[in-house]
């Protein structure tokens, strides 16, 4: 399982957030969601979850989002 991360980007260009309202909204520091987003870091179960929670909250389609491999 991983997030699809150029759908993450996409919908915060849509969206109109900044990488760091973008971080808020996953429950992750900026830093980190940076590092994942340049590819640093590939993230764990706490990015995972925010994103989950960020697709419940925007009523988003989760498998838009999360891939299962």
């Amino acid at each position: 399982m991983r997030v699809d991360i150029d759908a993450v980007i996409n919908l915060a260009k849509t969206k109109g957030w900044s990488t760091p309202e973008l971080a808020s909204k996953i429950g992750i520091n900026y830093s980190y969601l940076f590092r994942i987003l340049t590819g640093e870091k590939k993230g764990g179960a706490k990015f995972l979850g925010g994103i989950y929670h960020l697709c419940k909250n925007e009523k988003l389609n989760i498998d838009d989002y999360i891939l299962l491999d």
